[in-house]
């Protein structure tokens, strides 16, 4: 990390009518490398911008690798004001690869409650974790999994039978 605290210039140029100065800035944002950028890239991926500027952003956040940005995915990701691109934050989760074991219920609710396509990037993130959480979450996603399973349909209980399974 070179810079720990957000550029009024490149804040701006975000949210720049030109695409060009968009994606100049998403560019000196990946350089930086710089995580407190998040936030006002998930707002921008929210206000559904041009196909090239989404795509970047898409990129971008699927690169993270600060161990300490799993908080904040996870604030956009439970946001409802973010619901419109939650499938693509979630994706992002499992392609950039932290460690996001410790939100495993949160997952599961998604798996639970959201669309199909949702559920399934939540199914995936689970299916790809490196390590699961301690005894406790893992008792709390059971319980989550238990009281869903009946009134769930065919999809979401291969989902949650799945998962069931990771933790064996």
């Amino acid at each position: 990390m070179k810079q720990e605290n957000i550029n009024d210039k490149l804040r701006l140029a975000l949210n720049s009518e030109d695409v060009e100065i968009v994606k100049d800035a998403l560019e000196k944002i990946s350089e930086t490398g710089n995580r407190f950028y998040l936030p006002l890239l998930f707002d921008l991926l929210n206000t559904m911008p041009e196909h090239d500027v989404e795509v970047e952003i898409i990129k971008l956040i699927g690169s993270v690798k600060n161990k300490e940005s799993v908080n904040t995915f996870m604030r956009a990701v439970e946001d409802e004001k973010y619901k419109p691109i939650r499938q693509k934050l979630i994706a992002a989760c499992w392609q950039n690869g932290l460690d996001f074991s410790n939100f495993i219920p949160v997952f599961i609710e998604i798996v639970i409650n959201d669309d199909w396509e949702t559920a399934f990037e939540a199914f995936t993130l689970i299916d790809n974790l490196e390590y699961l959480p301690g005894e406790e979450i893992i008792n709390i996603a059971r319980l989550k999994i238990k009281e869903a399973f009946p009134a769930a349909n065919e999809q979401k209980r291969y989902f949650l039978t799945e998962i069931e399974k990771k933790f064996e």
